[in-house]
């Protein structure tokens, strides 16, 4: 009892001064459950009753019964089981009984019936677990599960886990036939998540089992989801060099005043020599240089088996395409603070690119661009920049957002008119990179139509459901949200006068 009661007194120590790098997380667990095993063992035995193991469901959590909880006495889950929820069963019939087998601790959100007082305990614990595993099922319309994994994609790029099935034509979704129009939005949404995802080079998986062998390979030997390679089942990124924001004529001239004699490659070191001054990579050694390449998937796919087996490492010779490819493994080792060069909060701007404003709107809130919003801005001084477009896809966001980063402060309206998908992800995403930013989210009406189609009362609960989680995560980090349009352009109006 002696040796209970020291690790009892231990285990209050370190909770009371939260210094859990002593013993590292995994033995904290430990002693946390152990902790807990020993209080309701004394409190049992003080009552002369049969020891109850019921402490180890800690181990696993489903949502249920903790919202009398406080934060402080949460346990830190290895893996959040986000995404598609009901009727899916992909977390009941595959994801538990797998980490169950494999000794890994997870949270799963999904219940019977979900409430928006579930969004805060959902946040706590996805911000603990070690990795976040999302699956985008086609059973559902996913407004939320497409929101949460964009904003993931910028906050936590590292470890995210993405399974994405598509939709299909002619589907139905909780007995309702999904229409062509709907079809095509909700696949627009998958496409700009993948988008997202891929200039984050974040891999996208097609399988929940390939999934989960990959979450126990990140868990086990602590690496990045970035470092998993095809061998693993990752699905290629097949982003382009221009969609990731990379100037191919810049690196064409690059290249070409390198290779003084045209024979079309270039020396690897004195290639990388070059990349550094045009992407600031601070990696100085050839030792080092050939550890990042052996390390990059993209450059790995274009280089055969013996190109890294030669003696003379200072001999290797790459053409344009592999200098491509290793211009974007530079810039994305480009790291301030241990954060991707995505984020926006240092972003250089050349004042012949700045605007104050960037406004995005979709559909027939282009009329009240055209003829309130911008009489309004240029009135007051304000320069900006304006979408041209009924709805946001992977072939214009390259360039819009470009234009977002070029300016000081981005307003996005998600009408009542649009079912809003891309454009909820697109302002989760930019939330999550620190982009500058004011919101209008108008909630989905009962009689709903778009596009003269009237959304089913299933239809317009999903799609709301995503506005609530886009208005609760933009609150929580600090961004204004209103439901009047006129309202959000004049607080925006504001704002970047201040900045100014």
């Amino acid at each position: 009892m002696l040796s209970l009661a020291y690790w009892v007194h231990m285990y209050k120590e370190w909770r009371l001064t939260k210094n859990y790098l002593i013993i590292g997380p995994l033995a904290y667990i430990m002693l946390q459950e152990f902790y807990i095993f020993v209080t309701e063992l004394a409190h049992l035995c003080s009552e002369r009753t049969a020891a109850s193991m019921s402490a180890t469901r800690l181990l696993h959590c489903d949502g249920k019964g903790t919202n009398n909880k406080s934060s402080s006495n949460r346990m830190a889950y290895e893996v959040f089981l986000g995404g598609s929820c009901n009727p899916t069963t992909w977390r009941s019939e595959i994801a538990i009984p797998t980490l169950q087998r494999l000794g890994i601790t997870y949270y799963n959100p999904q219940v019977s019936h979900w409430g928006p007082e579930l969004i805060a305990q959902e946040y706590e614990a996805k911000q603990t677990a070690k990795v976040l595993l999302f699956v985008i099922d086609n059973q559902t319309r996913n407004s939320a599960g497409i929101i949460e994994a964009a904003q993931l994609a910028a906050t936590r790029r590292e470890s995210l886990i993405l399974v994405i099935y598509p939709y299909r034509q002619g589907q139905t979704i909780l007995d309702e036939t999904v229409s062509i129009q709907e079809y095509c939005d909700l696949m627009n949404g998958l496409l700009v998540l993948q988008y997202l995802m891929e200039r984050q080079r974040i891999p996208i998986f097609e399988s929940v089992s390939i999934a989960l062998n990959c979450t126990s390979k990140v868990l086990r030997e602590e690496i990045h989801v970035q470092d998993l390679h095809a061998d693993d089942g990752i699905r290629p990124i097949k982003i382009s060099f221009g969609q990731n924001g990379m100037d191919l004529l810049m690196l064409r001239e690059i290249f070409r005043s390198m290779d003084i004699n045209d024979n079309g490659t270039v020396n690897l070191e004195e290639a990388w020599i070059a990349l550094q001054s045009s992407v600031k990579c601070n990696v100085s050694s050839m030792p080092e240089l050939l550890s990042v390449v052996n390390k990059s998937e993209a450059y790995r796919t274009l280089i055969d088996d013996g190109f890294l087996a030669k003696k003379d490492p200072t001999e290797l010779r790459i053409n344009f395409e592999q200098f491509c490819a290793l211009a974007m493994e530079s810039a994305w080792r480009v790291k301030s603070n241990g954060v991707s060069c995505e984020n926006w909060t240092n972003f250089f701007v050349p004042e012949s690119e700045k605007r104050d404003l960037y406004v995005g709107v979709i559909g027939k809130d282009q009329f009240w661009l055209e003829t309130t919003a911008i009489p309004s801005i240029e009135s007051s001084g304000l320069s900006l920049y304006r979408s041209s477009l009924n709805e946001y896809n992977v072939k214009v966001l390259p360039q819009e957002l470009q234009r977002m980063k070029n300016s000081r402060l981005i307003l996005l309206i998600v009408p009542q008119h649009s079912r809003g998908i891309t454009i909820m992800a697109l302002a989760a995403h930019l939330i999550g990179l620190r982009a500058k930013l004011v919101l209008c989210v108008q909630t989905l009406p009962e009689d709903c139509l778009v596009s003269g189609e009237k959304l089913t009362e299933q239809a317009v609960k999903d799609y709301n459901r995503g506005r609530m989680y886009l208005s609760d995560y933009a609150t929580r980090e600090g961004v204004p949200v209103f439901q009047n349009i006129a309202d959000a352009l004049q607080h925006a109006i504001q704002l970047v006068q201040h900045l100014c």
